[in-house]
């Protein structure tokens, strides 16, 4: 059957492709003001440009090689002669990352590719393992000198004068894509995305399945609300934040700290809305489903969940929300990896190029988990008639 009140139906459901095509359009708009406000702010509060601490080694020599770590005034704060024998590799890197540690040197002066063993790459690549990365490293050609230490300070002295920085509490757009970019290409920010997203759906996925039982049960069961609100209501305006303390202390940090974390932040969202959606479901579906001999089980699952399925949905987007927000701030504590470390670490590194890519993600995500829950929440309503 066609008519005019089923044209209006369909096209109701079928955006128009001009609309659609305004919206992209309005989106990139915003980006560039974004990002053109962002290289304004960077532009107006950078300071004078000052060096950077520079790591360097010399060209080989006898299975030897001149470690050198210039500071930011262009004084040597420490050199030391390491071995190449793999025997000795362990050695030269534990003394790395003490500098890494230490004097924090942002970028690293290597000989040219045809000099340079692969023993010195193991063993820096060694100390940047055990520290957390975090170093910019550049092939650095000098001419050979009678002495491998002087060749090493040549070329930390070449590398560190072609580096120049503006420090500033803010990178500008192309510091921290470089960084982000960086970071995805040598695969850590793969491990630290997994890590926080195993993390959050774990907690998430526990506090779904224990959240909406209990929020059916507080709606539907008037003596059992009566019992629990008072806890639950003490207990909900608690920021999880505030249990990190307790939760490294018991549970001795790591993944499941911040797992229950996690679910804390989820839990009273979704318990508190689905059962403030069964309490609100319409009196005249209970009373249908009573008539027909549904009851008990029956009754929760087949009238009152689906009439609440809405405002579940929505609780559950919501709890989601909350729960990346919350991971971050849990992996700060306790925890080597994930997004959260990375921001902590980036940031004693002093590396805000990478505080900030490590944003950049944490937003990107949060968008791309938003917009896909909205759309399995808008199928599923639709799939149910909930939406016209």
């Amino acid at each position: 059957m066609t008519g005019p009140g089923r044209e209006s139906v369909s096209a109701g459901r079928t955006p128009p492709s001009g609309s659609a095509f305004g919206g992209a359009v309005l989106s990139l708009l915003g980006l560039a003001a974004f990002l053109a406000l962002w290289q304004g702010i960077v532009v107006m509060t950078r300071p004078e440009a000052i060096r950077r601490v520079t790591l360097a080694f010399s060209a080989p020599r006898a299975d030897t090689v001149w470690a050198v770590v210039l500071s930011e005034r262009g004084e040597v704060a420490a050199r030391e002669r390491m071995s190449l024998d793999p025997a000795q590799i362990q050695t030269g890197a534990a003394t790395l990352r003490i500098w890494l540690g230490s004097l924090q040197p942002t970028i690293a002066a290597l000989p040219p590719d045809v000099e340079r063993p692969v023993a010195l790459d193991s063993m820096l690549a060694a100390a940047q393992y055990g520290f957390g990365g975090g170093l910019d490293t550049h092939e650095v050609p000098v001419a050979r000198a009678a002495k491998p230490e002087e060749e090493a300070l040549e070329r930390a002295r070449t590398l560190q004068n072609e580096r120049l920085t503006r420090p500033s509490w803010l990178p500008d757009p192309r510091e921290a894509l470089r960084a982000l970019w960086q970071m995805i290409v040598s695969g850590e920010m793969l491990r630290h995305v997994i890590a926080s997203l195993f993390r959050v759906m774990s907690g998430f996925a526990i506090a779904a399945l224990l959240g909406i039982p209990f929020g059916l049960a507080l709606g539907s069961l008037a003596w059992l609300s009566a019992l629990t609100n008072g806890i639950i209501q003490a207990l909900r305006p608690i920021s999880p934040i505030a249990w990190l303390p307790a939760a490294t202390l018991v549970l001795g940090g790591g993944d499941v700290a911040a797992v229950f974390l996690i679910f804390l932040a989820s839990f009273f969202p979704i318990a508190v809305s689905t059962a403030a959606a069964v309490a609100t479901v319409d009196l005249k579906y209970r009373r249908s489903a009573l008539n027909f001999g549904v009851t008990g089980l029956g009754l929760a699952t087949r009238v009152i969940l689906p009439a609440a399925l809405p405002s579940i949905l929505t609780a559950l987007r919501i709890a989601l929300g909350i729960s990346w927000l919350v991971v971050v701030a849990a992996e700060m504590l306790g925890v080597e990896s994930g997004l959260g470390y990375l921001v902590l670490d980036a940031r004693n590194q002093l590396r805000y190029d990478r505080v900030v890519a490590a944003m950049i993600m944490i937003g990107v995500i949060g968008l791309v988990i938003d917009v896909t829950v909205r759309h399995f929440e808008r199928g599923e309503l639709e799939r149910r008639g909930h939406v016209q």
